[in-house]
């Protein structure tokens, strides 16, 4: 009995080797019932596995994160402080435009306007940004290098964000350029508009699929609209903006304290035809403040922004699922004054992921570029002035016979958006090179940074952040050492 157990490792052995064998050798074609009963991996496809660890370039790139394990922490590769003008980009193209380069309106106002206003980003994107992610590190990174702060956009109605807490009462109606459309043109520039009623409203906000038309109205009766915003400390703000419009009527407008439930302030919303941001300035911020709203016919929101007086605000406009073109809904008037209004400086685009799965040939990579150089250059026909950046969907992988792989396609689709981006005058930042191309992401799904499908964890999202303005600060001190130059 005590030679039993190496007699059936044996023969498990010896019927592993038959089937690796024939699996080589031989053809499923002349045996009817392996070939419909037995699938073998063919040795081509074997041969397109490829392990995560051998991306020497991902592997490089986060080694320098992730080298103290023992705390956690990532490790910044380069003080934002320091970063010298002979530094230069290996990801981002900030391409000549003009007399300067397509951020150098951003950086102008930057160094010039600061200090006396608050300059804005526009940072658009989808289910990888929603609810401030990613953004929120962002805006954290610029505050400390330029000042500023407060959140800056928050939305009437929206899925939880991650940063800071909102609660809305349940009569608010929410629709996007993407999903849920509004019967005209005059979105936020956000992408959404908000109405608030006197029943409560139901919408299936948590997916990009529902169906468009009104939304469902249930039982409840209300008098108000209200938006309750809670943040930490460091979200100090010194001003709650409201951007709204097409309104006839006067909406009152009275401030909370959540903690106390103490009214501190009121205000009134005058009439507009047009897109208004209407500003309320406080002595001292309330970080958990419920914002009531009383109309009988109440205004289109385009959203709350909390910030400071001066510095520099990052706003997270981002739609789950969407990949950018239903911002062409927008009407052109209305964004323009929407972009001056807030004095947005600098628009990020960071779409590509929804695209990637469905993109299989050069003639849809046409197409795409035609898609991206047409929104491009609405935004650029809203403001000449405005800078544009950019940024090409990153390394996304689908599972297969060998495994998970690059989507095929993704280098060119990449090309595709650089392709719009430099035709249309704007930077580029190539996300996808960065992560360090082709299967880099199962590095990064490997060390618990992502998920095959493209989505980052929170340290994750930290790299791209960091990288991404570590970018851009080279940039800016390049045209700062220009400027300088020149005098």
């Amino acid at each position: 009995m005590k030679y039993k157990a190496v007699e059936v490792l044996m023969i498990l052995l010896l019927a592993e080797l038959l089937l690796v064998g024939y699996a080589f050798l031989g053809s499923t074609d002349y045996v009817p019932f392996l070939k419909e009963n037995i699938r073998f991996m063919e040795p081509s496809k074997l041969a397109q596995f490829k392990l995560a660890d051998e991306n020497a370039a991902a592997d490089s790139l986060l080694q320098n994160y992730l080298s103290d394990t023992a705390s956690g922490d990532i490790i910044k590769r380069t003080q934002l402080s320091v970063i010298g003008p002979k530094k230069k980009n290996l990801f981002l193209v900030n391409p000549a435009v003009g007399n300067g380069t397509a951020l150098d309106n951003f950086f102008r106002a930057l160094m010039e306007e600061k200090d006396s206003t608050v300059v804005r980003i526009a940072h658009y994107g989808d289910s990888q940004l929603e609810g401030d992610r990613m953004t929120c590190l962002i805006r954290d990174k610029f505050h400390q290098k330029f000042g500023g702060s407060g959140i800056g956009y928050v939305p009437c109605k929206d899925l939880e964000p991650i940063s800071y807490t909102r609660k809305s009462s349940g009569n608010w109606s929410r629709y996007t350029v993407f999903h849920d459309r509004y019967s005209n043109s005059y979105y936020g520039i956000s992408g959404m508009v908000f109405r608030f009623g006197k029943k409560a409203v139901y919408q299936p906000d948590d997916s990009s699929s529902a169906k468009e038309g009104e939304p469902k109205f249930e039982g409840g009766s209300f008098y108000s609209g209200s938006v309750s915003v809670k943040m930490s400390p460091k979200y100090t703000y010194n001003s709650i903006s409201v951007m709204y419009g097409r309104t006839h009527d006067y909406t009152v407008m009275n401030y909370y304290d959540v903690g106390t439930g103490d009214r501190f302030a009121s205000d009134t919303l005058p009439p507009a035809e047009v897109a208004t941001l209407h500003k309320h300035k406080f002595s001292s911020p309330v970080l958990n403040v419920k914002i009531e709203f009383i109309a009988d016919n109440g205004p289109d929101f385009y959203g709350l922004y909390f910030d400071a007086n001066t510095g520099l605000q990052t706003d997270n406009y981002a739609i789950r699922g969407h990949s950018g073109d239903g911002l062409m809904l927008i009407n052109d008037d209305h964004l323009a004054r929407m972009i001056k209004e807030l004095n947005t400086r600098l628009v990020i685009f960071q779409y590509g992921a929804n695209v990637v799965p469905y993109i299989h040939s050069d003639e849809a990579c046409t197409w795409l570029t035609g898609v991206y150089y047409d929104l491009f250059m609405k935004f650029k026909k809203a403001d000449p002035n405005l800078s544009i950046l950019v940024i090409g969907a990153g390394d996304m992988a689908h599972g297969g016979e060998g495994g998970c792989s690059s989507y095929t396609w993704l280098p060119k689709i990449t090309e595709a958006q650089k392709v719009a981006a430099l035709k249309a005058g704007c930077a580029y930042w190539d996300l996808f090179g960065m992560m360090g191309g082709l299967n880099s992401i199962l590095v990064w799904t490997n060390k618990k940074l992502a998920v095959t499908n493209g989505h980052f964890s929170a340290k994750g999202q930290e790299i791209i952040a960091n990288e991404l303005v570590d970018a851009l600060l080279v940039e800016y001190n390049t045209y700062l050492h220009k400027t300088r130059n020149k005098k």
